[in-house]
């Protein structure tokens, strides 16, 4: 794929336990870099300096090993099940969640609108609720989790003119289903409608 340097976060797309990546070196490439922080790690405890072969001269301290475990077991997962049924099954609850929210007064989305361009994330707002009012609504009242805010990107919500306030974020994977879409979609109109009456 001609890539030098690829950095990932394994709690996303992987399935893995939050606080788990990886970082891909290009063969060869680990000799011209050099860590940024250096520390013991345990092959060679008796160095105050990194030692110059992998994976130790890029890792410090003790291993998440519980982490590394679940991570593991998250790509199995995905090797398993396939990229593509998963992509699949993702585009088709991207799809019922987009077409229910798009007829509810004062729900404003955000992103493409063609599923090809697009992964299975959903940002919305609605006129007259925040989004942390939004997150907070879905979460007690319908036991349904979301993000709200500015979702570490800044830069994002300013090109699409959400900040500094940011959006309402659903994250959609292979665990959840049509009928919690459904609920999802019908929380968002009931909280849509009353801001509409109280606004």
């Amino acid at each position: 794929m001609g890539i030098d340097l690829l950095a990932f976060t394994g709690h996303k797309a992987l399935y893995g336990p939050q606080g788990t990546g990886g970082l891909y070196i290009r063969q060869g490439l680990e000799k011209s870099i050099r860590p940024l922080m250096a520390g013991g790690t345990g092959s060679r405890s008796e160095f105050e300096e990194q030692p110059d072969f992998l994976p130790d001269k890029f890792e410090s301290g003790t291993p998440n090993a519980v982490g590394l475990a679940g991570l593991e077991a998250g790509v199995r997962f995905v090797l398993n099940r396939g990229v593509e049924t998963i992509r699949a099954q993702e585009t088709e609850l991207t799809e019922i969640l987009l077409d229910g929210l798009k007829t509810v007064p004062g729900v404003v989305l955000y992103g493409p609108e063609n599923l090809s361009k697009r992964i299975a994330v959903v940002s919305f707002t609605i006129e007259g609720l925040s989004p942390a009012d939004i997150s907070l609504a879905l979460d007690e009242e319908y036991n349904i989790m979301t993000r709200p805010g500015l979702h570490c990107a800044p830069s994002a919500h300013k090109t699409i003119g959400t900040f500094p306030v940011g959006n309402t974020r659903f994250s959609l994977g292979a665990f959840n289903t049509a009928e919690e879409v459904q609920t999802a979609v019908e929380a968002v109109s009931r909280l849509a409608a009353s801001a509409r009456k109280t606004g």
